[in-house]
């Protein structure tokens, strides 16, 4: 069985926080970059870096998904719903300390592992 783990960066109100919901990929379509969610898009769509997994990961772009479509409109965005409230509300959840880890690491990139310098 694998899942699909929509991922949520962050929240307005709590920053510090990754928030994840996690669906049997059985269940659902499979996510495409581009597509909505929970009123918002993904922005990038991966399968797990951990070989031993079939888990897919949806990256979710709660700030900026729409913004072509909406331009194109003549409409803009005037509210963002993405509060910690919101997210429950959906289903999200705090994800875990190595769930943060491997998701920041791996999926967002955003804490690469220091390389270590060579001292002269």
């Amino acid at each position: 069985m694998s899942n699909i783990i929509y991922v949520v960066p962050w929240a307005i109100c709590h920053t510090d926080e990754i928030y994840i919901k996690k669906v049997n990929s059985d269940l659902v379509p499979a996510p495409e970059k581009g597509a909505a969610i929970d009123d918002w898009c993904i922005r990038n769509v991966m399968a797990s870096p951990d070989r031993r997994t079939k888990d897919v990961y949806a990256v979710v772009d709660v700030y900026n998904g729409y913004k072509e479509k909406l331009n194109e409109k003549g409409m803009s965005v005037f509210s963002l719903n993405n509060s910690e409230e919101k997210l429950k509300e959906l289903g999200y959840e705090v994800a875990n300390e190595a769930e943060v880890a491997f998701i920041r690491q791996k999926i967002l990139k955003i804490d690469k592992p220091a390389k270590g310098k060579k001292s002269k």
